[in-house]
C-alpha cells in the first residue's frame, strides 16, 4: 500500500501504453459528439491517457484519496492510432492544515518518442 509516509519524492511508477484507436475514438465521440475527429485526438482525451496511467501504475492506494487538481502543457496533438506511452512519478508530498498532498508528474510521448503532453496531478492522500 503507497502511504503517504512511504510515499518519496521522484519515485517512478513505470509506464503504461495506450493505443489511441478508432474505438477509442468512438467512445469518446460518442460522449463527446462536439469533438469531431480531424485525425488528431481532442485535447480533452489527454485526461483518458493520464488517469488511465494513474489508475494502473500507483498501486495500491488507500481507499478515499479525493482527486484535488491536474493541469496539462500540450506540446502536441497524436494522431488517431498512434500508441501513446505515459510514465508517471512522485513529484513530491506536503502537509497543509492536516491534509496529505501527494503530487504527481506525467509525461507522455509518442511511438517514436516524442513528447505529446506532460502534467501535474494533486491527490488528496488518504492515509
Amino acid at each position: 500500500m503507497h502511504l503517504f509516509d512511504t510515499l518519496q519524492e521522484g519515485t517512478a511508477f513505470g509506464a503504461q501504453e495506450l493505443h489511441l484507436s478508432d474505438a477509442l475514438m468512438q467512445r469518446w465521440t460518442s460522449l463527446y459528439p462536439d469533438d469531431p475527429p480531424d485525425g488528431r485526438i481532442p485535447a480533452g482525451m489527454i485526461a483518458v491517457a493520464t488517469m488511465r496511467a494513474y489508475s494502473d501504475l500507483v498501486v495500491p492506494r488507500p481507499p478515499g484519496n479525493i482527486h484535488g487538481s491536474q493541469r496539462y502543457e500540450m506540446l502536441r496533438r497524436p494522431a488517431v492510432g498512434e500508441r501513446l506511452t505515459t510514465r508517471i512519478a512522485c513529484a513530491g508530498k506536503e502537509l497543509k492544515r492536516d491534509r496529505r498532498w501527494v503530487h504527481f508528474d506525467t509525461e507522455t510521448v509518442g511511438e517514436d518518442g516524442t513528447p505529446c503532453f506532460r502534467g501535474r496531478m494533486t491527490i488528496l492522500w488518504a492515509a
